[in-house]
């Protein structure tokens, strides 16, 4: 279920009752980071509405290691950058992928028991993540508030010894999936590796996408889930969606955050419609991003979901994929060729 949150009303006793310990205190808390470098985002739309830059702790990101990634949001004038909904059940979606798209991680502020809801209060979001290896990866935010959704990205570079492989090309449509057990509320913190060999997986994911995908065209891709050999019926929904996708091309350019839909046939009759609609729509939102939230997501599906996107530049990229299956939350990874 979506809801509006809109920090300004929501926190305007909250900003009142702390303003002595605020003021009293160590300045504020952007104030007191400002020895931490500071990561620059890149973007190309919007630059001049949202801003942002990113302090960590430590300063020095070493693979396997945590780190706190805090993201400083501010508008035009320089203001905090506070009035954030909740899209997809959380207020600020961040999404990490190394440089050779073998890695990923999609975190969020309300993920961590320590989180700071007075920083917050000054635009800084703080999430932890763990970076398995050595090399560059670009961390990307997606955030929404009533006027429009918003996406930047940043680029992160961690030393240590324990170097990610080469980018290799993998076009195969058919792969076995790993399941990770989420650690409650649909979270899921850690990273993962696409090529992670446990145990015997039983999941099965087949894509099915067009034979030549070309730049500009909007393309339908289609997965099919099977556990044990048989058809997986009780996908269930994941962050108020069927399946969220990560779309990256090997130029490291952005992160493409949107989502994927349920087919509808003739299984889902009009009761279990009239069921689903408990669950509120979510509204279109286009102005910055181009991509849409929209329809129902219903309790359980499959083992059909499909994914419906268009590319904006030739090139090789990967789409990472993530869906819940029970406790498990399966990331289906595939690789696609665009041309002109």
């Amino acid at each position: 279920m979506k809801f509006r949150f809109t920090t300004r009303g929501f926190y305007s006793l909250a900003l009142t009752l702390f303003l002595v310990a605020l003021i009293s205190g160590n300045v504020l808390y952007a104030d007191s980071h400002k020895e931490h470098k500071e990561h620059k985002a890149h973007t190309t739309e919007n630059v001049d509405v949202l801003n942002v830059k990113l302090h960590t702790e430590p300063d020095k990101i070493s693979a396997g290691e945590p780190v706190n990634l805090m993201l400083h949001l501010t508008d035009a004038a320089g203001e905090p950058f506070t009035d954030l909904m909740v899209h997809h059940d959380r207020i600020l979606h961040v999404l990490i992928v190394s440089e050779n798209l073998q890695t990923i991680g999609h975190v969020h502020p309300e993920d961590f028991e320590d989180r700071d809801m007075i920083a917050e209060l000054e635009g800084v979001y703080t999430v932890q993540f763990t970076f398995p290896y050595s090399g560059r990866y670009i961390l990307a935010l997606d955030v929404m508030t009533e006027d429009a959704e918003y996406t930047k990205h940043i680029y992160v570079d961690v030393a240590g010894d324990k170097k990610m492989s080469e980018l290799t090309h993998d076009m195969r449509r058919e792969k076995r999936v790993v399941g990770y057990t989420e650690q409650g509320g649909d979270r899921y913190t850690k990273a993962v590796s696409i090529n992670e060999k446990k145990d015997a997986s039983k999941y099965t994911v087949k894509m099915e996408a067009p034979e030549k995908i070309k730049v500009g065209e909007m393309v339908h891709i289609t997965y099919h889930f099977t556990h044990a050999g048989k058809p997986v019926t009780d996908l269930v929904p994941f962050l108020d969606a069927p399946m969220h996708f990560a779309i990256v091309s090997n130029r490291l350019d952005g992160i493409l955050h949107t989502h994927g839909t349920v087919p509808m046939d003739a299984k889902h009759d009009k009761k279990k419609m009239d069921s689903s609609q408990t669950k509120e729509k979510i509204p279109e939102k286009t102005p910055t991003t181009g991509h849409q939230h929209k329809g129902i997501t219903p309790d359980k599906f499959g083992p059909t979901v499909m994914l419906m996107t268009t590319f904006k530049k030739a090139g090789i990229y990967q789409i990472f994929g993530q869906v819940k299956h029970g406790d498990q939350v399966l990331f289906p990874t595939f690789m696609v060729n665009v041309e002109e």
